[in-house]
């Protein structure tokens, strides 16, 4: 298909994404321009014409794509608007009542302390979609345009410039053909660029590959995966927050859980698995739904209940040193997209809003000069350093480092070490690899744990991936091109089967992926991609042993349905 013509749009201020960080920022930038304005008069400064700003978000309404844990540091709202609870701050509760716990199959350890990265309490429970919304009428009421539907494809570069993104094509058919609907995408061009796509951002993975934005290590993940379920009302405890691993794989691999109590008899049960394993069998669904099986808590918690909803998503493990640089000439990350999610504390809607915050700042900065080359951003990575929002970091530095070492290593001497040395611990900088590279070959494990025990799901508080699709309100139009791009499928049907026998049957939380019979061919598989199973959470862009899957923006308003998760 020949290149089709284009329409364009010109703006000052670009915002990927519609998250707790770009519509944060966008919220305090037209705030600060005001807070200027009103003070010119004072202080004989110029005053800064309004700029127009423009939000776009690749989910069909905003906030369909916001899924996260929900124990909410208040410290970064209150910053943003201080009486945020007065106009109506969506919260489910607050914490009163924080716990860390260990589980094993016949019972529950439960720690008399609460280490300091799990006090909780003084937190809101939150649904971060809920968040999202609230924070988007907020921006329109101050004259901010926000175009939900709209997925950002590519970056659009002048030079070593990011200039703004080409949304993607509407009506393309499975062929590559365009349909009767055909649209193309249009060029959105910007004086900056602020990316704020949420973790592994297709158009933010592109800027630090072009320009080299790597941080000092390579950045880790891992995958959560989220249900919420309607519980008896005996069972329901508002204000707990527990947060808590499996014992005795708790000296193996850290897999973490959270469980905190929502409205109406809801509770919100969590569990992430690193995707740094050695094992090709590693299963982020099936680690989730065995905990459930195996812990009597969460048994006896989910007897009688209801699930409701299901999400997944990775997470950014890296911590302080797995950050990328954070600006270039006409761009800024924020959030999930810069790697600001503190692991050790499982915790990043406030650092997301406090990035937010520092980017929009620093675009004052790029207003009042006219300049938005890196000169001028780059003061964003120095108010970053002078925030509190790095001081967290700094004090977490080397907990995923610690992790990857040995699980006892980390969790018995040198995390509670950096405790006591605000992050330092036995080592100053441990170096982490990506999380891909951790995993060996099969012939590389011990015959045990080559074939993983069969596991069924029995429907009631276990179930099959496929099931669960269907509580994630997922939806992609099936005649189209897949957005998960395969560079050489042949590679799936011979050395990564024969490797690593096609981990991405187990590693996808969605059963997007599967291999199956050659029609004429006995014993040779191929691969079929499920692409409307898909719920975003990106872990085949990360977990691939031979990193040859990349994941894309489907059709605009495209995916998962998290409201209320």
């Amino acid at each position: 298909m020949s290149e089709p013509e284009r329409e364009s749009m010109e703006v000052d201020v670009l915002y990927v994404g519609a998250g707790p960080a770009t519509l944060s920022s966008a919220y305090h930038l037209m705030k600060q321009v005001e807070v200027h304005n009103e003070s010119c008069e004072k202080t004989g400064a110029e005053p800064i014409e309004p700029p127009v700003i423009l939000v776009i978000e690749k989910a069909a309404g905003i906030g369909d794509h916001q899924l996260s844990g929900g124990v909410m540091n208040p410290k970064a709202i209150e910053e943003l608007i201080p009486d945020y609870l007065d106009q109506g701050f969506p919260i489910e509760h607050t914490c009163d009542n924080d716990h860390f716990w260990l589980f094993t199959r016949s019972g529950t350890i439960k720690s008399p302390i609460v280490p300091p990265n799990f006090q909780k309490k003084g937190y809101h429970v939150v649904s971060l979609s809920d968040i999202v919304k609230w924070l988007a009428e907020k921006c329109e009421e101050m004259g901010i345009e926000i175009y939900p539907g709209f997925s950002a494809a590519e970056v659009l570069t002048e030079g070593d410039r990011v200039i703004g993104v080409r949304t993607g094509d509407m009506g393309i058919d499975k062929d590559g053909k365009p349909k009767a609907n055909y649209q193309p995408g249009m060029d959105i061009v910007a004086s900056v660029t602020i990316f704020g796509e949420g973790v592994r951002g297709s158009c933010t993975k592109q800027v630090v590959d072009q320009f080299g934005l790597h941080g000092k290590n390579p950045q880790t993940y891992e995958t959560g995966i989220k249900e919420i379920w309607r519980v008896k009302p005996e069972k329901h405890q508002p204000g707990r927050v527990v947060h808590g691993s499996m014992f005795p794989d708790f000296f193996g691999a850290l897999n973490g859980m959270w469980l905190y109590d929502m409205k109406d008899d809801l509770i919100s049960f969590g569990f992430v698995t690193p995707l740094s394993a050695e094992n090709p069998n590693n299963d982020p669904h099936r680690a989730a739904q065995e905990f459930k099986r195996d812990s009597p808590f969460m048994r006896d918690l989910l007897e009688g209940g209801e699930l409701i909803r299901y999400g997944a998503k990775c997470v950014p493990s890296g911590g302080l040193f797995g950050q990328p640089k954070a600006y270039m000439n006409g761009a800024m990350l924020v959030g999930d997209s810069a790697g600001l999610l503190n692991i050790m504390k499982l915790a990043g809607i406030h650092q997301a809003i406090k990035s937010g915050m520092l980017a929009a700042e620093t675009v004052i900065d790029g207003l009042k000069a006219q300049d938005f080359s890196s000169k001028t951003l780059g003061a964003y990575t120095e108010r970053f350093k002078e925030s509190w929002a790095y001081q967290e970091h700094l004090e977490s530095r080397n907990f995923t480092g610690s992790m990857e070492i040995s699980t006892l290593f980390g969790m018995g001497l040198n995390i509670p070490l950096m405790m006591i040395t605000k992050g330092r611990g036995l080592i100053a900088e441990i170096k982490t690899e990506p999380s891909h590279s951790a995993m060996k070959k099969l012939w590389e494990l011990p015959k045990e744990l080559r074939t993983p025990e069969p596991f069924e799901p029995d429907g009631v508080l276990t179930f099959s991936k496929e099931h669960l699709v269907g509580f994630s309100g997922t939806q992609h139009e099936a005649d189209q091109q897949p957005h998960l791009k395969v560079a050489d499928t042949n590679v799936c049907a011979t050395s990564c089967r024969a490797d690593y026998g096609n981990p991405c049957e187990n590693f996808c939380p969605a059963a997007v992926y599967e291999m199956v019979d050659v029609v004429g061919k006995p014993g040779e598989k191929e691969l079929f991609i499920h692409h409307e199973n898909c719920v975003h959470c990106k872990t085949c862009d990360i977990a691939d042993p031979y990193q040859i899957i990349t994941w894309t923006t489907p059709q605009g308003g495209e995916g998962p349905d998290y409201t209320k998760m």
